[in-house]
């Protein structure tokens, strides 16, 4: 999405912002890692150079320091589901050995206040679960595998 090339305390940040920034969390880029943070409610003003007067001095803006993901890095296969949002899993619906239909409930994702049900766009047989209860996930992060 966006580009942005920023300097706390004198450590410079490479940032991409990589959901929409207008949600109670956004999922950014932060020096080639993904990580989630929770925005709050700032009041931020920012001017391009062009904008700002000759002699103002420019002011710092604020970064979450990266921090692991909670779900663990993995690689995922063709036959991997990936989470089509970030957020905190909620509920896990499935075992590993049950067999799935489409429309069938895999998981329950939570994001901004809601739950939202992932569920199956094929039939198959779970062989694996990537995540566990609780688990915060950004987007994109596998979830489980379908044969």
């Amino acid at each position: 999405m966006k580009h942005f090339r920023l300097s706390v305390d004198g450590k410079p940040y490479e940032i991409e912002i990589l959901s929409d920034p207008r949600g109670d969390e956004v999922l950014l880029k932060v020096d080639g890692e993904e990580i989630t943070v929770t925005a709050e409610n700032l009041d931020v003003q920012v001017a391009t150079a062009a904008e700002a007067p000759a002699a103002a001095p420019v002011a710092k803006a604020p970064v979450a320091a990266p921090k692991p993901a909670a779900a663990p890095a993995v690689e995922a296969g063709s036959n991997t589901l990936k989470a089509p949002l970030p957020g905190v899993i909620n509920a896990i619906k499935v075992r590993e050995g049950q067999t799935v239909k489409p429309n069938d409930p895999l998981v329950v994702i939570e994001a901004m206040k809601a739950m939202n049900v992932i569920r199956a766009q094929r039939p198959g047989t779970i062989t694996r679960i990537y995540v566990n209860t609780g688990d915060r996930i950004p987007y994109g992060a596998p979830l489980l595998d379908i044969e």
